[in-house]
C-alpha cells in the first residue's frame, strides 16, 4: 500500500489530510488509482484501514482524513480525537457506493475535489467541544461528557451594522447576539448547526466551519479544472444526504454540506457560472432547509436557466445546459465584500456565456438615487456607508460623487444620515445598472488668498444661506477662505483694531 510522505510544506491555513480506505473500498477503486492520486495531490498519506493507522496518522501529523468506506464508521469517527489527536470535524466520509460503476477518472477527480475541500477545513479547530446533550453509560465510563459540534463561527471581525443585524435576526432560536468582533453564538450547545444564518448575510462572514467560501470554491475548482472540456452537460449535487442514487452516468458530483440550509444563493450562481448546474437535493420535511430552499432563486437571474431543486427520494432529472467551464478565481472571496464579491463573479462571468435581459432585477443589490439638485456634495454619505459603495473624486477642478452599485446591500445609512434628504434607496438594482454611477458634480471652490481647494461651490452656497438665514453676515464673507488664511486674516483684523484702540487712548 502507498506509505507516508513527511515534512510536505504547508502553505497558507491548509489542513495535512490523509486518505484512509476499507479493504472493499481499496479492492474495488483499485491501487492503481490510489497511487496515482498520491503522486498528482503531493498527500502526506494514504492507507488501508490497519492497526498501524494510529502510529502512522500521528507520525505524519495529520489533521484531517477522508475516507472511503461502505459503513458509516461512526465507531472510528467517535474516538478519533482521543486516539489520532484529529477532530472529528475534520473528518469527512464519502460512501463506497458513489464510486461504484464510475470510471477512473471520475472516482479521481472527486476524491481530489474532497482532498482540496477538506485541507481548507481548518476553521473546524477553532471549535471547542460543547456539554454533551445526551450522557450514556459507555460514555460515563470513557468519562467522556463533551461532544463536537458544527456551529456557525466568524471568518474576521465583523463591521457591517445591516450585516450583524441579519445575522441577528435569522437565527431561530435566537442563540446569534452582538459581540465585539461582530456576532458570537450565545450557546453552542443549543445551536442546531442548520446554517441558515450563513446563508442569510450579504458577505459571508458567518461562516460554517465545515462548509466555508473558500472550501466551496476549491471544491468547484477542482472538477472544472479536471474536466474543462466535458462533452455533456455536468451538474454538483448540494446535499446533506449520503445515500443517493448518482445513475449510471458521470454527470453529477455530490457535494456534502452540513445541512442544506446553509446554501447561500452566491454558491448556486457561482456553480452556474463556473459552467457546472447546481442541484439542490433537500429533505422538505425539515421547515429550515425547505424554508432556504424556496429563498433561492429558482433561475439564474436574467436567464430562464433553472437552478435543479429536488427532493429526497425524488429522481435527479437529466441534465440539459451545457456551458463552457470557468475556475473561480481564488481570491475572490479573499476581501473586505466576501461573499458579494463571488455573487458579482458569477454574474459578470455568466453575462460572458449567454444572454441576460438587462431589465432583470438581481435579488440581494439595491439600487442608489440621488438628487443631483439636493445634494451639496458634503460627503456625509461617503463617511456613513461601511460598504464603501460612495465615493468623492477630485480632477481638473471638479468634484464628483460617485456610486459603486454592485456593493449596495440596502443598509440606509446614506439616506438617514443625508443632511439634505437627496437620497433615495428603495428598489432592487437590475442588471444594467450593475455599475459606478456618477450621481453629481460641482466646481471645486478654491482659497481667494492661497488658491487651496476647500470644497464645492455647492457646499460654499449652502454655507452662504444658513450664515445669512441665522444673521451672521460677517463670517458669510469668509466661507471661501481656507483655515489657514482665515486665521491669519483674523489674526491680522485683531492687531490692527487692537492698534486702532491703543491710539485713540493715547
Amino acid at each position: 500500500m502507498v506509505g507516508g510522505r513527511k515534512g510536505v510544506f504547508n502553505r497558507g491555513r491548509e489542513l495535512r489530510i490523509g486518505l484512509i480506505v476499507t479493504k472493499t473500498a481499496r479492492e474495488k477503486l483499485g491501487d492503481q488509482l490510489l497511487v496515482e492520486l498520491y503522486k498528482e495531490t503531493n498527500l502526506p498519506y494514504i492507507a488501508e484501514f490497519g492497526d498501524y493507522l494510529i502510529e502512522d496518522v500521528k507520525s505524519n501529523e495529520l489533521q484531517g482524513l477522508l475516507i472511503v468506506s461502505e459503513k458509516d464508521e461512526q465507531d472510528f469517527i467517535s474516538s478519533v480525537d482521543e486516539k489520532l489527536g484529529i477532530s472529528p470535524l475534520a473528518v469527512e466520509v464519502l460512501p463506497l457506493s458513489w464510486f461504484l460503476g464510475k470510471s477512473p477518472k471520475y472516482s479521481k477527480v472527486l476524491l481530489k475535489a474532497y482532498i482540496k475541500k477538506l485541507s481548507k477545513q481548518d476553521f473546524v479547530y477553532r471549535l471547542q467541544p460543547v456539554k454533551a446533550t445526551t450522557v450514556t453509560r459507555r460514555s460515563l465510563i470513557r468519562f467522556r461528557l463533551y461532544e463536537y459540534k458544527s456551529y456557525p463561527i466568524l471568518f474576521d471581525a465583523l463591521t457591517f451594522e445591516r450585516e450583524i443585524n441579519i445575522l441577528i435576526q435569522s437565527c431561530p432560536k435566537g442563540l446569534i447576539a452582538k459581540s465585539v468582533e461582530g456576532v458570537t453564538i450565545t450557546s453552542p450547545q443549543e445551536c442546531s448547526g442548520c446554517g441558515y444564518c450563513t446563508a442569510k448575510g450579504f458577505l459571508g462572514y458567518l461562516e460554517m466551519p465545515n462548509f466555508t467560501t473558500e472550501q466551496f470554491i476549491s471544491f468547484i475548482n477542482e472538477i472544472v479544472k479536471e474536466y474543462n472540456s466535458a462533452e455533456k452537460p455536468q451538474g454538483v449535487v448540494f446535499t446533506s444526504e449520503k445515500n443517493l442514487d448518482l445513475g449510471e452516468g458521470e454527470d453529477l458530483f455530490p457535494l456534502l454540506i452540513p445541512s442544506v440550509a446553509s446554501i447561500h444563493e452566491s454558491f448556486v450562481l457561482a456553480t452556474y457560472a463556473s459552467g457546472l448546474i447546481p442541484v439542490i437535493l433537500y429533505d422538505p420535511k425539515d421547515d429550515m432547509v425547505r424554508k432556504r430552499v424556496e429563498e433561492i432563486p429558482n433561475v439564474f437571474p436574467g436567464t430562464n436557466l433553472s437552478v435543479v431543486k429536488v427532493k429526497t427520494g425524488e429522481k435527479i432529472p437529466a441534465l440539459e445546459t451545457k456551458l463552457p467551464r470557468s475556475q473561480i478565481p481564488e481570491g475572490v472571496s479573499l476581501n473586505r465584500y466576501r461573499r458579494r464579491s463571488l455573487y458579482l463573479w458569477a454574474l459578470e462571468e455568466m453575462a460572458k456565456k449567454v444572454n441576460i435581459d438587462a431589465e432583470a432585477e438581481i435579488p440581494g443589490v439595491y439600487y442608489v438615487e440621488v438628487d443631483p439638485e439636493k445634494c451639496v456634495l458634503c460627503g456625509v454619505c461617503v463617511r456613513a456607508c461601511q460598504m464603501l459603495v460612495p465615493d468623492m473624486k477630485t480632477q481638473n477642478d471638479l468634484t464628483s460623487l460617485e456610486y459603486n452599485i454592485p456593493y449596495c446591500i440596502g443598509s440606509q445609512r446614506c439616506v438617514k444620515n443625508c443632511p439634505e434628504n437627496a437620497i433615495k434607496v428603495e428598489r432592487i438594482a437590475k442588471f444594467k445598472e450593475l455599475q459606478k454611477v456618477r450621481v453629481n458634480q460641482a466646481k471645486v471652490t478654491k482659497c481667494r488668498y492661497c488658491g487651496k481647494p476647500i470644497g464645492t461651490v455647492k457646499i460654499k452656497g449652502k454655507v452662504d444661506t444658513l450664515l445669512v438665514q441665522f444673521g451672521f453676515l460677517g463670517a458669510a464673507q469668509y466661507t471661501d477662505v481656507c483655515n489657514e488664511c482665515k486665521q491669519k486674516e483674523l489674526t491680522k483684523m485683531w492687531i490692527e483694531n487692537y492698534l486702532k484702540s491703543r491710539d485713540k487712548v493715547s
